[in-house]
């Protein structure tokens, strides 16, 4: 694993309840011991560059890192570049997924954990636990956990951004501009395509990942969502409302990651499945001509067996910069701001 030294390290910014479980066994897969699963009974705790620094010198043939708190975005740690990834999730399905979570393993929980849920956690109707949670940590503001995960209070006070919100800053417009420049957004509900994108992209950079797509880890066997889960229901749609920003998140990059599978299929053997829908869908757009030619490339596909194990390594360019990419982002933003309103001063003279 010399060569671990200099190349690029996966760090897998886990936001809670969005299936980090199954990327972070992947990698576990992949790397075996040069993986870390990182935890830390805190949850405001951050993994600053520092922190990371230490860490890679102690340990410098680690090859990826998952954890809740890898909460800033270095773009490179002790001279080797990093590779930013993340998965997002619908917000509603996420917040009940943290709920039957939290009623699962709350016996479990940090001190410092429990305090931010209801006492009566384990006992509680969902629905009941649903009000009492968004009356503990909402308030008056929306709850947008996803979206204030990229927008630490400590990046963003630097630059006089702050929303009064312990855990980030809920800014639709600096998450995003964070998650642009990250390697690669996944979307949970969208795991086997994400997967095969995450895998696509890593070998592109000459590294090898072996994921499981077949079914998540560590996720509730209930898939139905609460019937009370409807903008009539006084509870659900609270829930609805609550994550405006993190809605806005995930329609965002998951039409990116749609767009982007698409590409992948038509120059990677992904399977028979995928080569039918692709000709279906080609006969339905333009006739038969682009379904016969659909059906051609998924042939050339198959009998050169260019799967995703066949990508090409590409000479890719790294940013070997010593910046954190939520500083870099929440700069530009409050320049912008600046820049405004020096500009309806001048309007206003």
């Amino acid at each position: 694993m010399k060569e671990s030294r200099n190349a690029s390290i996966i760090l897998h910014c886990h936001i809670p309840k969005t299936a980090g479980t199954t990327v972070s066994a992947g990698l576990r897969r992949s790397f075996e011991i040069f993986h870390l699963y990182h935890c830390h009974p805190d949850p405001v705790y951050i993994l600053t560059r520092e922190v990371l620094e230490r860490l890679l010198e102690i340990y410098p043939a680690l090859a990826s890192i998952s954890s809740h708190h890898l909460r800033s975005f270095p773009l490179s740690i002790r001279g080797r570049p990093t590779f930013l990834v993340t998965f997002l999730r619908k917000p509603e399905d996420a917040f009940i997924s943290q709920l039957k979570y939290a009623q699962r393993r709350f016996s479990t929980f940090s001190p410092q954990v429990q305090r931010l849920w209801p006492k009566e956690t384990p006992r509680l109707p969902l629905r009941e636990l649903a009000r009492q949670y968004l009356d503990l940590v909402v308030g008056d503001q929306d709850f947008c956990p996803q979206t204030r995960f990229f927008c630490s209070p400590s990046a963003m006070a630097k630059f006089g951004l702050h929303d009064g919100h312990g855990y980030g800053v809920n800014s639709y417009e600096i998450a995003r501009s964070i998650l642009q420049q990250f390697h690669f957004v996944g979307i949970v509900d969208e795991m086997k395509k994400s997967l095969e994108l995450l895998t696509d992209r890593l070998a592109q950079r000459n590294v090898r990942v072996y994921f499981d797509t077949c079914g998540r880890q560590n996720c509730s066997p209930e898939k139905a969502k609460p019937t009370w889960m409807t903008l009539d229901d006084d509870v659900g749609r609270r829930v609805l409302q609550a994550s405006k920003s993190d809605l806005l998140l995930y329609h965002h990059f998951r039409d990116a990651l749609l767009a982007s599978h698409e590409e992948l299929r038509k120059r990677c053997w992904l399977g028979f499945k995928p080569a039918t829908a692709d000709a279906i869908e080609a006969f339905k757009g333009r006739g038969l001509h682009e379904a016969e030619r659909s059906l051609v490339n998924s042939g050339r596909l198959f009998w050169r067996r260019q799967g995703l194990g066949c990508t090409r390594a590409h000479n890719l360019d790294w940013e070997l910069s010593s910046e954190v990419l939520e500083e870099r982002v929440a700069r530009a933003f409050a320049e912008k701001a600046q820049r405004r309103m020096a500009e309806k001063l001048v309007q206003s003279e």
